[in-house]
Order: structure tokens, then C-alpha cells, then sequence
């Protein structure tokens, strides 16, 4: 092996080496608890409420009467949706989403896809 060659590979083995060494495992760890296996379940969605103040109605409209209420950044299971004629223009249409306490017009809530999301958001928006 002449000189040349030889430089180059302690050059090649330092370069691998420097990489080899220089890379960390900067995993985190998330603590999920197992018992609440509905948190991460692809068939559940979540909302978090986006207005200050919000109004469950005991039906999907506007109409009718306030069963219960909520509060900005609540973190709620939804438990079904529908869709509905709007009342301010006839041609479009609103989503309602229900939950325990009652029904949520798609104005009051953003919706994601498990609770950990859902969780997050709200912890942010809170801020």
C-alpha cells in the first residue's frame, strides 16, 4: 500500500468514525397510559372548542333549545356528526358534531384525529 492509499484510508476510516460516534439517540419517550387505549383509537375523533363560551344543543340546530355548555380549550370525545341545511344561506350546509352533553355546530370546535392531538392543541391554544 503506498503512501497515498494509505492516507486516504485512515482518512475514509476517521470520516466514518467521526459519523459513527457523532450520531445520538435523541429519542423521547412518550408515556401513554394503556388503560385509555380510546385515546389513540383511529375510530374515535376529538374536538377541542374554539370559542370562549359554547352552547350544547339538545338538537343539531340553532333552534333549539341550550342543553349544557362548554368552555375554549375543553377536550370532548365525539360521539357522532350530522349534516344539516344552513340557516343563513340555503345552498350550503353545516356540520353538527354530538357529544355526551349534546350537539356543536363545526363553528365551535376543531376536530382531530385522537386525543393526544387533541390534547396538544388545546395545551397551545391556552397559552
Amino acid at each position: 500500500m503506498n503512501s497515498k492509499s494509505y492516507r486516504l484510508f485512515l482518512l475514509l476510516i476517521f470520516l466514518m468514525s467521526s459519523v459513527f460516534f457523532s450520531c445520538k439517540n435523541n429519542r423521547r419517550e412518550i408515556q401513554i397510559d394503556n388503560s385509555d387505549t380510546i385515546s389513540l383509537s383511529p375510530a374515535v375523533t376529538w374536538a377541542v372548542v374554539v370559542e370562549p363560551y359554547a352552547a350544547f344543543r339538545k338538537e343539531a340546530t340553532w333552534d333549539s333549545p341550550v342543553h349544557d355548555h362548554c368552555r375554549f380549550g375543553d377536550v370532548l370525545m365525539i360521539e357522532g356528526n350530522a349534516i344539516m341545511p344552513s340557516t343563513i344561506d340555503e345552498n350550503a350546509k353545516e356540520i353538527w358534531y354530538r357529544f355526551d352533553k349534546g350537539w356543536l355546530s363545526e363553528t365551535s370546535v376543531s376536530v382531530y384525529q385522537n386525543k393526544l392531538k387533541a390534547q396538544n392543541a388545546a395545551k397551545s391554544m391556552i397559552k
